[in-house]
C-alpha cells in the first residue's frame, strides 16, 4: 500500500475556505476559524465526568476538529477514525456540501422545523426523492415512509408498531422472532427483542422479558456453504408456526456477532416463508443503510425486499438526528402517538438528507444546471455521478487491502476477515489461535493511543470506514493498527 499515490480529493479544504462566504465572518466572534468553546482564559474545557449520570459520560479523548476521517484531538494530535464516529457519518466530518446546504437553509428565512400540523416543501422533496428511489429498487412494493423519528431506537419501535397495528385483526399472530446477537436500540421495544440487553431483573427496564418474543439461532451457513442444520430449523419452525407471528426482525449484518453478514439464501426463504404466512419482515438498517454496503438500503444489494426497512445514523451523515421507516403500503398504517412526534423533523436534518442523496446518488436536471460555478471541479464531478458510482469501489478495495496486510503480518493473531463492503470485521486470536473477545477487547482500547479508532465486536474488531476516507489515512490507520497489534501481543508474551 505504501507505494500508491495519494488520491485526488474532490472537496474544497474547509467550507471556510470558500472566500465569498466568509468575507463578512472574519475576525468577529463568528469566524469559522476562530478557536470556539474555550473556557475564559483561554483553555479547553476538561473532561468532567462528575457532571453527567453513570454511563452518559463522554469518553475522555475529545475531538475538536476534522476532516474526512482524520479527527484532531483536544491535545492537538490526530487520530484516523476506522468507525465513522462510531458509525454514523458515512460521508466522513465535515462534509462540504453537506455544510454548504445546511448554511444555505441557515441563511434563509425557511422554518426550522416540520410540526404535526404544518407541511413544508422541503419535507416533501425529501420524501419525494426517497419514496422513489425505494419504489424504483423495491422488487414491486408499494412503500410508503414515516419520517418522524429521530433515532433508530424510536423506529424500531415504530415498525413493531405497524407490524402489530396489522395484525390487529388476527388475535393469534402475537409473537415476534428475532436473532441471537441482535441489538435493535435502547428504546422498550427495541430492548425486549434484542439478545444484547440489561441484567435480567436488574430493574433497568420497566419489563423483564416479553414473553412473545422468539429468539432463533444466528443464521449462518456450515463449513460446506451450504445453511447450517439451526438455521434450517428456525426456517422449519417459522414456516410451522407462522400463523402465531406478527413480526421477524434482523439486522441483515449483525455487526456485534463478529460482522457477521446473514446468507442471501436465508433471506430468500425467509422472505417465501413470511410472505406465505403474512407475516411482516422487518431490517432494521440502522447500521449497514445508506452507503455502507454500497447502496441506500440492503434490498439492492441482497434482492430481498423486506415488509419494512429502518434506516437511521448514516441517513444525516452526522449532521443531525433522523430516522425513518420505510414500510409496504399494508403494513404503514400507524396510530397516534406513534409516529407523529411534532420536534422530530428538524429542517436542518432534513437539509442533510437531502444533501446526502446528492452526494451519494449525484444530483441531475434542474438541480445539475444550477450547481454554483465555484465549486472544485472533482467536487462537482462527484456530485454529478454520485460517490455510490465514483468512489465506493476504490474504498472498499482500500480497505481489503489494509485487512490483507494485517492478515500477512499478524498471522497468529489476526484471523479471518469478515463482513462485507464496508462494514467489516477482523476477527483476533488469542494464544490457541481460537477467536477471542478479550484479544479483541484490548485492541480495541489501546489502539487509540496509536492513533487509530476501532469498535469491539464481539471476537472481532469492527472496521467501518467513512466512504471518503484516503489512502493516505489508511496508510495511517495500517501503521497504527500494526504498532497496536505488536504492543498488545508483546504484553500477552510478558
Amino acid at each position: 500500500m505504501s507505494g500508491a499515490a495519494e488520491d485526488t480529493t474532490s472537496a474544497p479544504a474547509a467550507v471556510r475556505d470558500l472566500e465569498p462566504l466568509t468575507t463578512a465572518f472574519r475576525g468577529t466572534v463568528l469566524d469559522p476559524a476562530r478557536p470556539q468553546y474555550r473556557r475564559p482564559d483561554g483553555r479547553p474545557y476538561d473532561p468532567e465526568p462528575a457532571m453527567f449520570t453513570r454511563g452518559s459520560a463522554p469518553r475522555p479523548l475529545s475531538a475538536v476538529a476534522g476532516r474526512g476521517a482524520t479527527l484532531e484531538l483536544a491535545d492537538g494530535s490526530e487520530l484516523v477514525d476506522l468507525c465513522s464516529m462510531t458509525e454514523n457519518t458515512v460521508l466522513g466530518l465535515n462534509d462540504p456540501w453537506v455544510k454548504l446546504r445546511q448554511v444555505s437553509h441557515v441563511l434563509s428565512e425557511r422554518p426550522h422545523y416540520v410540526t404535526v400540523r404544518f407541511g413544508n416543501d422541503l419535507y416533501y422533496r425529501v420524501a419525494n426523492r426517497l419514496s422513489r428511489h425505494f419504489n424504483e429498487t423495491g422488487g414491486g412494493k408499494d412503500y410508503v415512509l414515516n419520517l418522524r423519528e429521530c433515532t433508530g431506537s424510536g423506529a424500531v419501535e415504530l415498525a413493531l408498531h405497524a407490524a402489530w397495528r396489522a395484525a390487529r385483526t388476527s388475535p393469534g399472530r402475537r409473537k415476534v422472532a428475532s436473532f441471537v446477537g441482535a441489538f435493535h436500540g435502547s428504546n422498550l421495544g427495541g430492548v425486549l427483542v434484542s439478545d444484547h440487553q440489561p441484567e435480567r431483573g436488574s430493574g433497568r427496564v420497566l419489563l423483564d422479558r416479553a414473553d412473545n418474543t422468539e429468539q432463533f439461532p444466528v443464521p449462518e451457513t456450515g463449513p460446506d456453504g451450504r445453511l447450517s442444520a439451526g438455521t434450517l430449523d428456525a426456517l422449519a419452525t417459522l414456516e410451522r408456526d407462522g400463523e402465531q407471528y406478527f413480526a421477524v426482525i434482523l439486522e441483515p449484518i449483525p455487526w456485534r456477532n463478529a460482522v457477521h453478514v446473514v446468507p442471501v439464501e436465508f433471506l430468500r426463504r425467509l422472505r417465501e416463508i413470511c410472505t406465505a404466512k403474512s407475516i411482516c419482515l422487518i431490517f432494521d438498517e440502522v447500521q449497514n443503510g445508506f452507503g455502507f454496503t454500497g447502496s441506500i438500503w440492503y434490498g439492492e444489494v441482497s434482492g430481498v425486499h423486506p415488509d419494512i426497512s429502518v434506516l437511521g445514523k448514516g441517513l444525516t451523515s452526522g449532521h443531525g438526528a433522523l430516522s425513518l421507516i420505510v414500510a409496504d403500503r399494508a403494513f404503514g398504517t400507524v396510530e397516534s402517538p406513534f409516529g407523529f412526534k411534532s420536534n422530530s423533523a428538524n429542517m436542518l436534518s432534513l437539509v442533510a438528507v437531502d444533501a446526502v442523496l446528492d452526494r451519494l446518488l449525484g444530483v441531475a436536471g434542474p438541480d445539475a444546471e444550477a450547481l454554483p460555478h465555484w465549486l472544485p471541479t472533482g467536487m462537482e464531478q462527484d456530485l454529478r455521478a454520485g460517490l455510490l458510482s465514483t468512489t465506493y469501489a476504490r474504498t472498499v478495495r482500500l480497505v481489503d487491502e489494509m485487512l490483507t496486510v494485517l492478515r500477512h503480518r499478524f498471522p497468529a493473531m489476526v484471523g479471518r476477515a469478515a463482513g462485507t463492503g464496508l462494514m467489516r470485521g477482523l476477527v483476533m486470536l488469542d494464544g490457541d489461535g481460537a477467536p477471542s473477545p478479550a484479544v479483541a477487547g484490548e485492541v480495541a482500547r489501546v489502539c487509540t493511543g496509536y492513533g487509530a479508532h476501532v469498535r469491539q465486536a464481539g471476537t472481532a474488531l469492527f472496521v467501518k470506514p467513512c466512504l471518503v476516507i484516503t489512502r493516505r489515512e489508511v496508510e495511517r490507520a495500517l501503521d497504527a493498527l500494526s504498532r497496536t497489534f505488536e504492543a498488545v501481543a508483546g504484553s500477552r508474551a510478558g
